[in-house]
This record gives structure tokens, sequence and C-alpha cells, in this order.
């Protein structure tokens, strides 16, 4: 009803030609959009489906500063950089199959013979290179320490945020120190 009422005053005020029609649809364009943004409608974040007795809990932070943002990048980085220096090499997946072999040799050989004790030394040797190859380096293990420094740093950062929130904000959301509970069955 709305809209044919809507139409017919475009049509009134605009014409009937390919102007009206052009003008008609910005019109309604722009007020799809004004209303758009004055009534916000909820964002989908997640499909999460509860069964009866479940719960499900939603917990906003306040924005990132500066320093959680250049920390979070830097958290990227190091991840990434991390992830890069732990990838197996070409020597520690030839000393893990020469590990391998040895320790099946080691079980099809009977215990107490000559080929056993041969196939156990044999073992034993592979398993001292395995371990000497997969020792992290220097520069794999000052990497894992700055991301694990700059994770704690950014965690830290948060919650000192969140505490700053709870504590006394000007946002009536944010006054009391207890969250709000929505239970949504």
């Amino acid at each position: 009803m709305w809209e044919s009422l809507w139409a017919r005053v475009l049509s009134e005020l605009f014409g009937d030609g390919l102007g009206g029609d052009v003008a008609s649809r910005g019109a309604v364009y722009l007020a799809d959009e004004a209303r758009k943004a004055v009534d916000r409608e909820p964002e989908r974040l997640t499909g999460v489906r509860l069964r009866p007795g479940e719960s499900f809990t939603v917990v906003a932070r306040p924005p990132a500063t500066k320093e959680q943002r250049k920390l979070a990048a830097s958290e990227r980085k190091l991840r990434a950089r991390d992830e890069q220096l732990n990838r197996p090499t070409r020597k520690q997946l030839r000393a893990a199959r020469s590990l391998r072999s040895a320790q099946r040799k080691v079980d099809r050989r009977s215990p107490g013979g000559r080929r056993h004790a041969r196939a156990a030394a044999r073992e034993a040797a592979a398993g001292a290179r395995f371990d000497q190859v997969m020792t992290p380096t220097r520069k794999q293990a000052s990497v894992h320490a700055a991301l694990l420094d700059t994770t704690a740093r950014l965690d830290a950062s948060r919650e000192a945020s969140m505490e700053r929130v709870r504590g006394g904000s000007t946002r009536r959301a944010y006054r009391s120190r207890h969250p709000h509970v929505h239970v949504y069955d």
C-alpha cells in the first residue's frame, strides 16, 4: 500500500518519462540508504546452533588503541616468520626418515642377536642425529621468544583496556561492573 502511494507521489512529482523513472529510482535509493543509516540492522557474526541447555556468551571489547594495532601487526609478522622458520628442512626430513627406517629394522630383529644389536646401534645413531638436527637455531629461538613476548604484551594491553571500560566509562552500557547477560533460547 505504502509502495503504491509512494510510486504515485514520485510519478506526480517527476513525471512518467525516462527522466522521471531515473529520478524516482534515485529517490528510492536515497530513502533506503537513509533508512539503513538511521535504523542499523544487527549484523550476523556467527551461525552457532544451540541445543537446549547450552549457552552462548558474547564479549564485545573496546576498539583497539594505536598501540594494540601496532602490537597486533607485529604479532602477525612474527607468527608468519615463526611458521616459516619452523618448517622442516630437507636435512630434518631425511633424518626423520632415517630414524623411522632404523626403528622399523630394530622392531623386525629378534632381541638378543647380533643383528638386533647392530640395528639398535644404528637406531641410536639415527636418533642422536635426529635430535641434533631438530634442535632450534638461535634465530628460531629468538623469533619464538619475541612472538611470546609480543603476544603477552598484546593480551595485557587488551585486558587493561577491558578493565578501563568495566571500571567506569561514560557510556551507560559499561557503567556496571557486571556484564549484561542475555539468554537466547
